[in-house]
């Protein structure tokens, strides 16, 4: 039987016993590798600062706690997402065998951008588990990934109280918290919301786009969804921003056009991560063009394969 695990519990708590190929109290990384929970949170942590925004350093505090602090600034943003994404991949089977770069780069994380760092882990976790309860044990992440963008009423977006598209909204709304206060938020804003449900979920997502359309910021910009199904990185939207794509068809996504990705490759592509050390390419914001500090690897060349004969 499968047992909830409070998402700020520590680590003492995270030792319930579920048939995972590791023993309790451990988190698993693949080919035998067995990690104690406290090893695990501690390399999590020293991770996420190695790796955060110069902004986010400026506000250790808030992100990652002060010992000994108070109104909860002992924990820290940082603190909650190790223990509520290093627990569920403890829990969900699907997420047993996600690497730990991959884990580390597109689970961890607490943000995707320079979105409002909010505590959004305990939010998208109350919406997301009766979803992950109801499926099956050997569901894949596509499943997973699908049922959580379902369309009706067992979908993250109506497990929240409803979300709907709403364009112009970046960067006024897009972090998951205010996107689920408000209702409503751009492409952006559905875009984080959808990755803080997979990454509550142990599934690996990033946010992708273009910064203009065809390198013409007058035609303007689009941002979406990349997440990692065990073997490829796959794309859609948060449905509130699309609906009714598939993950296996790059040609129902509505920009995905011959049109929109010429074979010049001037619709540049790119996708977010959290670790600036590869040091590949950054991540355009084009709600801050000034702002370099989110790490990105180019995806334009796969965007131009994929989308070119659409």
């Amino acid at each position: 039987m499968l047992c909830l695990i409070p998402l700020a519990a520590s680590a003492a708590a995270v030792s319930v016993r579920i048939a995972a190929p590791c023993p309790a109290g451990t988190v698993p990384w693949g080919d035998g590798i067995c990690e104690p929970f406290f090893a695990a949170k501690r390399d999590a942590l020293k991770w996420l600062r190695k790796n955060a925004p110069p902004s986010d350093l400026r506000n250790a505090a808030t992100l990652f706690g002060t010992p000994g602090g108070v109104d909860g600034l002992d924990a820290g943003v940082a603190a909650v997402a190790a223990n509520a994404t290093l627990t569920a991949k403890m829990r969900w089977p699907w997420a047993w065998s996600v690497p730990r770069d991959i884990f580390r780069d597109y689970v961890l994380p607490y943000a995707c951008a320079n979105e409002p760092r909010t505590h959004w882990h305990g939010l998208l976790a109350k919406a997301v588990e009766p979803i992950l309860d109801a499926l099956p044990r050997h569901a894949s992440i596509s499943d997973v990934a699908s049922a959580i963008n379902a369309g009706g009423n067992s979908s993250v977006w109506q497990n929240v109280g409803g979300v709907k598209f709403h364009s112009g909204q970046t960067p006024l709304i897009f972090d998951p918290v205010s996107t689920v206060a408000f209702g409503y938020a751009s492409c952006t804003g559905v875009s984080t919301t959808y990755i803080a449900a997979l990454r509550v979920a142990g599934v690996p997502a990033r946010l992708v786009g273009t910064p203009a359309w065809l390198g013409d910021p007058t035609r303007g910009n689009h941002n979406w969804v990349e997440l990692w199904d065990g073997a490829t990185w796959r794309f859609w939207e948060g449905r509130p921003a699309g609906g009714g794509e598939t993950l296996a068809n790059p040609c129902d996504k509505w920009f995905c056009k011959a049109a929109r990705f010429p074979i010049n490759g001037s619709t540049k592509v790119y996708a977010a991560r959290f670790d600036r050390r590869a040091n590949e390419s950054i991540y355009p914001l084009a709600w801050d063009p000034s702002n370099l500090d989110t790490p990105g690897v180019e995806r334009t060349d796969a965007y131009v394969q994929m989308c070119s004969r659409c």
